[in-house]
């Protein structure tokens, strides 16, 4: 189960929550690449605070920060694919800014 706190059109910031490792629950926060970030490769990373240990005593995680990640296609990019990057980059370092001031007041 995911509740969006934020969206741009190339990511997602939610909160989410499930059941881990022995029936222990947990609720966190994830950033979700939608359909360009992905295709580029490139996700948004957030950084716990705490270790997860599942003892069935509920988990909430807490963040530090966030920060970006990319990889590679498995293609040759086109000039087009190359301005696309270069623009859900550019998105994503502004995305993950927004994260970062959220996480000071909200974490």
């Amino acid at each position: 189960m995911s509740n969006v706190i934020f969206e741009d059109e190339y990511f997602k910031f939610v909160h989410t929550e499930g059941i881990g490792i022995n029936n222990t629950p947990w609720k966190g926060l994830r950033v979700i690449s939608k359909p360009l970030a992905y295709k580029h490769v490139i996700e948004i990373r957030l950084v716990p605070i705490n270790d997860m240990e599942y003892n069935r005593t509920p988990i909430v995680q807490t963040y530090n920060s966030a920060y970006i990640a990319r990889g590679m296609r498995s293609c040759a990019d086109t000039l087009d694919d190359t301005k696309e990057y270069i623009k859900v980059l550019q998105d994503a370092v502004e995305f993950t800014e927004t994260i970062n001031k959220w996480l000071l007041t909200n974490n």
